[in-house]
C-alpha cells in the first residue's frame, strides 16, 4: 500500500513537471504567465541569482521559476560565462550544475565543474559566504555528499519537482545551513 502511495505521488510531480515545462515553451501558453516581468506579478526582494546549467530547458525552466517568485536571474552556460556573471553581477546565491562539457571560451584548457566554479568563486571574498545550491540529473547519494562536502550550502536533483528547488532557494537565502527537501517529496533518501 505505502509503495503504491509512492509510486502515485512519483507519477503526479513527474507529470505536473512535464506539464509546466510544456506551458512554458507552449505557443498557445498565456504570456502573462511566461513572459510578464517579475517586477509585475510580484514584489522585488532584492535578490539576485546566478544559475549556471549547459542544458537550455532546465536553464530556461528554472530562470522563469525563480523570475516569476520576484527573483532577478542571471543565466551562463559554462564556467567562463559564470565567473563573468558572477564577479559583474555578484548574486546573492548560485544554482551550479554539476557536470559541463568542454568551455569553448577557454578553447577547453579549463575542464569547468561545478565544484570548480564554487572553488574559484570562494577566493574572492564577496563569494566567500556566498550559498551555493549544486544540481544534478546524477546519483543523489553520491552528489549530495559531495557537494556538500565541498562546501555547497545544498543539492537539488533535477528529477524532483521544481516548486522543490525554489523552497531550497528559499529556505538557503532565509537561513544558513544544510538544507534538504524533506525525504517524503524527493525521489531519494540519505
Amino acid at each position: 500500500m505505502r509503495k503504491q502511495m509512492k509510486t502515485t505521488f512519483l507519477t503526479e510531480a513527474k507529470n505536473e513537471t512535464i506539464s509546466w515545462l510544456r506551458s512554458l515553451f507552449s505557443p498557445t501558453a498565456p504570456t502573462d504567465l511566461i513572459a510578464a516581468p517579475a517586477s509585475k506579478r510580484f514584489p522585488a526582494n532584492g535578490q539576485t541569482i546566478l544559475v549556471v546549467d549547459d542544458d537550455p530547458v532546465f536553464l530556461k525552466a528554472t530562470a522563469t521559476k525563480l523570475e516569476n517568485n520576484g527573483f532577478q536571474v542571471i543565466t551562463a552556460k559554462d564556467g567562463s560565462e559564470a565567473i563573468e556573471a558572477a564577479r559583474r553581477e555578484k548574486p546573492s546565491l548560485l544554482v551550479l550544475d554539476v557536470n559541463f562539457p568542454t568551455d569553448l571560451a577557454s578553447l577547453g584548457s579549463v575542464p569547468w565543474d561545478g565544484f570548480r566554479i564554487m572553488s574559484w568563486l570562494r577566493q574572492f571574498d564577496y563569494f566567500k559566504k556566498t550559498p551555493v545550491v549544486m544540481a544534478s540529473i546524477g546519483d543523489p547519494v553520491k552528489y549530495t555528499r559531495l557537494a556538500i562536502g565541498s562546501g555547497a550550502t545544498a543539492f537539488f536533483h533535477k528529477q524532483m519537482n521544481p516548486s522543490q528547488l525554489l523552497a531550497i532557494v528559499n529556505a538557503t537565502l532565509g537561513r544558513s545551513g544544510i538544507v534538504r527537501a524533506p525525504a517524503m517529496e524527493s525521489n531519494f533518501q540519505i
